[in-house]
């Protein structure tokens, strides 16, 4: 990716009204209805209008390229990513970009999807000093399931087991699964909203 052209997607993708801080923090989702579809409908028709190329670029490119990609994937629903998204969080390559992936996955909504949610967490959820992605992880495969009728991580939350103790070895607001999967579900909502 030469330098012009990832400063001219940086500026088009990542920068309009701060979009990839709004982004990481979720920020968009409380700031009201009316402001959160505002927002959604410009990150949709960005979705849609960015190439293949311009969304592998993003996603070859820093946190904040990467991040907004997966956001950009989710809300147009570009399934062709699913691979790559996969391999990302297999590797564990998931950096800042955690909720970006999740909500992209969560919005694919297949078993596949559900499977490596799901081995993602079996691994990061074993380190409990590894505080990163794990609620939304957890909050996306939950929905998939909900949605799918599915049952995949039923081996995770089995008391005293990986998620028990994980979200008991540091500072989580709460640790309520059902939390997690109302976040995300409420990220497919807005997009769907949009549909």
């Amino acid at each position: 990716m030469s330098e012009a052209s990832a400063g001219d997607l940086f500026a088009r993708y990542c920068l309009p009204g701060s979009r990839y801080k709004k982004l990481l923090s979720t920020s968009f989702m409380r700031a009201g209805r009316k402001q959160a579809l505002m927002f959604g409908a410009a990150m949709m028709d960005d979705g849609r209008q960015a190439s293949a190329n311009e969304l592998e670029q993003l996603l070859g490119g820093d946190w904040r390229e990467a991040l907004t990609a997966c956001w950009l994937i989710g809300f147009a629903q570009k399934s062709e990513f699913r691979d790559e998204l996969h391999r990302l969080i297999k590797e564990g390559d998931v950096r800042r970009t955690g909720k970006g992936v999740a909500f992209a996955l969560a919005r694919f909504c297949q078993p596949s999807d559900a499977y490596a949610l799901k081995q993602y967490l079996e691994r990061s959820l074993s380190e409990l000093q590894d505080r990163g992605n794990q609620p939304w992880f957890l909050g996306a495969l939950l929905h998939i399931e909900k949605r799918l009728g599915v049952v995949a991580s039923q081996d995770l939350l089995v008391s005293e087991g990986l998620w028990d103790r994980w979200s008991a070895a540091g500072f989580l607001g709460t640790a309520d699964p059902s939390r997690w999967e109302r976040e995300v579900a409420d990220w497919i909502d807005l997009a769907e909203s949009l549909d």
